[in-house]
């Protein structure tokens, strides 16, 4: 659970996600709300229970851990950042940054156990159409290098649907160019998160393969039915590497369409299911 909850960041002076002791609290009942929001969730036998002030998140934690945890934080109703701990410690965070009432930038940050900063990576989004965003991906890592990726976001039905890309950088002193192709089909049927104030204006960054829920903290509408990324890179003066992941759902959905469990099953190149045992996700409402 290491990856869990990728996207997050900041700002104190709005609303609070922690009390003295930096410990998050549950400062709000969910069953008093008058939409449908989740309050637990369960991954690999991992409970985090999820914390409310009105239909604002302000956190996600271990039952047990207390110090694995997910902040959020906001500037009015817009989310504007989420930090994710594991033992107390700073894994990641992302800072959001919005224009006209639209996501305008994105900058996420991994640290060490030191507190140092060892990659970040930004992103810039261009609107061209109602169904098209232009995206600038820059990545620095710092020695080992940087780069950068122009994709094209696409949606269709408040989903997206697919992201197209290419780019180059230096990675460990060579030049590489990439190239990235991602896929995604969704069910008829609601996502967990729906309902959470300001994540209708985030912009899920794809990399579904990552940890497979990052995309819980964004602005799609339905659950993912299936997942495909196809990728290569080409260093210079040496050979191009490829590779595909493919992802399969099975969606239990509870009678109001919200999914009560999930099953992400990998696929082969074929489109198979491979031998692996399937990544299983079980979630929890204030309405049942």
């Amino acid at each position: 659970m290491k990856k869990l909850l990728l996207f997050g960041a900041i700002a104190l002076s709005t609303l609070s996600c922690s009390n003295s002791d930096d410990t998050p609290f549950d400062n709000s009942d969910p069953s008093n709300q008058s939409v449908i929001l989740p309050t637990k969730m369960t991954m690999d036998g991992i409970v985090m229970k999820i914390n409310y002030n009105g239909t604002k998140i302000i956190s996600m934690i271990n039952n047990i851990n207390h110090g694995q945890r997910v902040e959020f934080s906001y500037t009015d109703d817009y989310v504007s950042g989420i930090k994710h701990y594991e033992n107390n410690v700073l894994e990641s965070s992302v800072e959001y940054g919005y224009s006209n009432g639209r996501m305008a930038s994105a900058v996420i940050k991994e640290y060490s156990t030191t507190g140092t900063v060892q990659n970040t990576i930004a992103f810039t989004y261009n609107y061209t159409s109602n169904t098209e965003i232009n995206v600038k991906r820059q990545t620095n890592s710092g020695t080992a290098g940087s780069y950068t990726i122009n994709s094209v976001f696409t949606y269709s039905n408040g989903n997206m649907v697919s992201n197209v890309g290419s780019g180059n950088g230096i990675v460990n002193g060579n030049t590489v160019n990439y190239t990235e192709k991602e896929t995604y089909t969704y069910t008829d049927k609601n996502y967990p998160f729906k309902n959470v104030k300001g994540f209708d204006k985030i912009i899920f960054n794809g990399n579904e393969s990552s940890d497979g829920i990052s995309m819980l903290f964004s602005n799609i509408k339905n659950s993912l039915s299936t997942y495909k990324g196809e990728f290569t890179n080409t260093t210079a003066g040496g050979g191009t590497a490829t590779g595909t992941t493919s992802h399969k759902y099975t969606t239990t959905f509870n009678t109001a369409g919200y999914p009560s469990e999930e099953s992400r099953q990998s696929l082969d190149v074929n489109g198979n299911a491979n031998t692996s045992v399937p990544d299983k996700f079980f979630y929890e409402y204030n309405y049942q």
